[in-house]
């Protein structure tokens, strides 16, 4: 309540005070310049610090699970890779013997297939008992079964349906195994050099797939408070202006700078690359007046202008809603068509204070 009374005792004693009057002579001596508020269509919230980051949905890692010897290598870091486009071929005893019993399950499935389809045949025409056809077709599906299995296995190694099912109509063993991207991006990380050996735990290559980065800024924790994720705002970063929707708002806070980092969505553009760190500057779209830092003055606890008109020099209470390096953008009962100081405001100052006394 003694807030409230204040502020309207502040907001009187402003009103109330009497314009303070210059001579043309004392305005020069005192070298007192003039200017207008310009409009703002948006309101700065700041400037931050920020990077560029990769979503963990665009990093793609090619593996083995097997130890393999890498045969020919035919990219290189940070080569831009087509989705099919071959990467390497690769060899290893664990490939050879998974074809060898694929190639065993291949055999004995087309062999109990045969006898299945005749017994088949002779169970229809009556010749055989009906009991031979039933355990004839079960051995057949166990067989399927465990050639299902099989390619399973292959596929999890790397072979694609045309070489399984090459591998089931020629029964002949590859020595070697060609590894393809399933993705297209940029080859960021290459972990093989050729005639090496690598590890059934290692990622060969890393692929960063095409699509929208992150943008991360750190942003102190009072000024994000004033944000919701959803909010849109206009983003100026790495020479580009584009606006964004807050996708995330960290749970944690750094403790060190008490800082908040807040995310975002960038336009998918070849010049945003992950790393980039430099300063972003955050607007929201809202109508406010920006006048020039020097423009504004602390007089009891109250940000002020002093507007300028035939009978003199006149304080007017504003309330500052956001700043950048050059300016203030405030609101208030100042109009854009006003005439306000924009130097020496402790001269006005000191004289209204006077005035007061």
């Amino acid at each position: 309540m003694k807030k409230i009374v204040f502020v309207v005792v502040l907001t009187l004693l402003f009103a109330e005070a009497k314009p303070i009057k210059l001579t043309p002579q004392q305005q020069r001596d005192w070298q007192i310049a003039s200017g207008k508020p310009e409009i703002a269509k948006s309101l700065i919230v700041g400037e931050f610090m920020a990077e560029v980051t990769t979503p963990p949905q665009y990093l793609y890692s090619v593996t083995l699970p097997f130890e393999a010897q890498i045969k020919r290598l035919y990219v290189a870091t940070y080569d831009t890779i087509k989705k099919g486009q071959l990467l390497a071929e690769v060899t290893g005893r664990d490939w050879i013997e998974i074809q060898q019993r694929f190639i065993s399950d291949a055999i004995e499935l087309k062999h109990h297939a045969h006898i299945a389809e005749r017994k088949n045949r002779l169970c229809k025409e009556g010749i055989i008992p009906k009991k031979e056809c039933t355990s004839a077709n079960a051995e057949h599906r166990a067989d399927k079964i465990k050639a299902s299995a099989s390619k399973a296995l292959l596929r999890g190694y790397g072979a694609t349906d045309k070489m399984i099912n090459n591998l089931f109509e020629k029964l002949k063993i590859s020595r070697s195994i060609k590894l393809r991207s399933s993705v297209k991006g940029k080859l960021l990380h290459l972990n093989v050099q050729s005639g090496k050996s690598t590890n059934p735990t290692d990622a060969l290559f890393v692929i960063q797939k095409d699509g929208a980065l992150w943008l991360e800024v750190e942003i102190p924790l009072k000024k994000a408070m004033g944000l919701n994720r959803g909010d849109e705002l206009s983003i100026t970063f790495n020479n580009e202006n584009f606006f964004s929707k807050i996708l995330l708002k960290s749970p944690n806070i750094n403790i060190s700078n008490q800082t908040q980092k807040v995310r975002f969505l960038l336009p998918n553009s070849s010049k945003f690359l992950t790393g980039i760190r430099d300063i972003a500057k955050l607007s929201r779209t809202a109508n406010s007046l920006k006048v020039k830092k020097e423009s504004i003055i602390t007089i009891k606890n109250k940000q002020i202008v002093f507007t300028i008109a035939d009978n003199g020099y006149s304080p007017i209470a504003v309330t500052i809603l956001g700043e950048d390096k050059e300016y203030y953008y405030i609101t208030g009962e100042l109009k854009s068509s006003d005439t306000i100081a924009t130097s020496s405001l402790a001269i006005l100052k000191s004289l209204m204070e006077g005035d007061s006394e």
